[in-house]
């Protein structure tokens, strides 16, 4: 196949109509300047030849009403389509902005919460008054509570008071 403009240009008029004698005579002189074209050209206008045969197609009565139709929900699904993509876009220039709002609002409401909380109250002022005492006892003490606990052991239960109560 070539790519020489005049060649696609004579083809394309063989499609459409019969060339002129003045065509036919360029075609014949482009066709003895490329030989290795001829059975391509050959081809082309047999293949022109047997569709100009063939009959017409008979056509709806209502296909001009069919296209315009068709034409009308294309227009419409576009525009539906491009509605909906603004709607996503219009969503994500919000999006930033409620954000930052939630954050907002979720770090006051979790402020609020803690600062009126009772026990939270209790626990400041469990601190603050542990902060007060000047010295506690070190952790030396509790080395030998294992030892202490063994030799002062608590008494056992007493199985006959235990039955009378019930």
């Amino acid at each position: 196949m070539t790519n020489d403009p005049l060649y696609h240009h004579l083809r394309e008029l063989s499609w459409r109509r019969k060339l002129t004698p003045a065509e036919a005579a360029e075609l014949q002189a482009w066709l003895a300047a490329h030989p290795e074209a001829r059975e391509n050209w050959e081809a082309e206008a047999g293949l022109n030849e047997a569709l100009g045969r063939l009959p017409d197609a008979p056509v709806a009565s209502n296909f001009t009403a069919r296209v315009l139709q068709a034409v009308e929900r294309e227009t419409a699904s576009e525009r539906r389509r491009r509605q909906r993509k603004w709607r996503f876009a219009e969503w994500l220039r919000w999006l930033p902005r409620a954000a930052v709002a939630m954050v907002i609002l979720g770090v006051g409401l979790i402020s609020f919460q803690r600062v009126r909380s009772p026990h939270y109250r209790s626990l400041v002022q469990s601190v603050a008054a542990v902060s007060r005492v000047s010295s506690l006892p070190s952790p030396e003490i509790l080395e030998d509570f294992d030892a202490i606990r063994v030799s002062n052991p608590t008494p056992a239960a007493d199985e006959e008071l235990l039955a009378v109560l019930k």
